[in-house]
């Protein structure tokens, strides 16, 4: 817990006197806590409430706020709660993070390639019930980076209480060897790499800064195989992509006037060599209250079939 909130940039101190509370364990206090705002002068003791088999009730949170000292206070619970329990603690700053909350926070983590979590490959090592957590990529794969932000789109939604799990969406990474041909024959060699999304049915260019450091350990859903284009023959998409625009050649005769005009240089076909290797794009499966799960691409922010 305190490597996890050290990457997420909350950085703890030790509590002074902190008390001894049964089921509550203070982490330590915090200056800056980028997830509640930021109050001048005003710091935050972090709680942990370990796993149980029963959800909190208000007589345990009344008893924590009778030992716990004044101030503000943040407490990350494993075990679900009922918001009715907090009315009596109307005259306290406190905010808690149930086991849903928790858990997708903890996911955020995983997807931006900060934490990588998974079960203990032998179960001669730890009992089930005793699952270590190993920090270490997915060698096998390379990832892009989320652009949406998943705590923001789910409150825009009002689907503040859905499950949402981080999972991995195929992709294929395309990369084209060839030349570019200009208007009077000359050739220029080139290499370039496409990103073949199918699940928007889409190509756009290969940003080597938009890539994760490490491809986290998670699913990876495919998409149906329809959804896939035929690169290989090199569509019109694909062509635009690669097209270039270039300053030709003054002309003395001319004048300098002619020195400015831009001219296509446009892929030879015929010279053209793709090979391609797979991707993967993060992602949510979304489960709202009353309707079906459905995946949340995690660069556009679009709602695609979990089927």
């Amino acid at each position: 817990m305190r490597d996890l909130l050290a990457l997420r940039a909350v950085k703890l101190h030790p509590a002074e006197d902190a008390p001894q509370i049964h089921g509550f364990r203070c982490l330590g206090v915090a200056e800056r806590i980028p997830e509640l705002g930021q109050t001048p002068g005003s710091t935050v003791q972090v709680w942990h409430v370990p796993s149980d088999i029963l959800p909190i009730s208000s007589a345990e949170l009344e008893r924590w706020s009778v030992d716990a000292p004044g101030g503000r206070h943040w407490i990350l619970s494993e075990r679900p709660y009922d918001d009715a329990i907090m009315d009596s603690l109307k005259s306290m700053e406190v905010v808690i993070w149930g086991p849903e909350r928790m858990a997708r926070w903890i996911g955020d983590a995983v997807l931006a390639g900060e934490l990588v979590a998974h079960s203990s490959a032998s179960d001669d090592v730890l009992p089930k019930e005793q699952d270590e957590v190993v920090l270490e990529p997915d060698i096998e794969l390379t990832a892009l980076r989320p652009v949406v932000d998943i705590g923001s789109w789910l409150i825009q939604r009002g689907w503040e209480d859905a499950d949402a799990s981080p999972v991995l969406l195929s992709a294929r990474l395309w990369t084209v060897e060839g030349i570019l041909r200009g208007p009077e024959g000359d050739g220029e060699a080139g290499i370039w790499r496409v990103i073949e999304d199918p699940w928007s049915k889409s190509l756009y260019p290969h940003e080597p800064e938009e890539m994760l450091p490490h491809a986290p350990r998670l699913r990876v859903l495919e998409p149906d195989e329809e959804d896939w284009s035929n690169i290989r023959s090199l569509p019109d998409e694909l062509l635009k992509l690669l097209d270039r625009r270039k300053r030709g050649e003054p002309d003395d005769q001319d004048g300098p006037v002619s020195s400015i005009m831009l001219e296509w240089w446009r892929l030879d076909s015929d010279t053209a060599v793709l090979s391609n290797a797979p991707i993967v794009i993060p992602g949510w499966v979304i489960e709202p209250e009353g309707t079906t799960s459905q995946v949340l691409h995690g660069r556009n922010g679009r709602l695609y079939r979990s089927d």
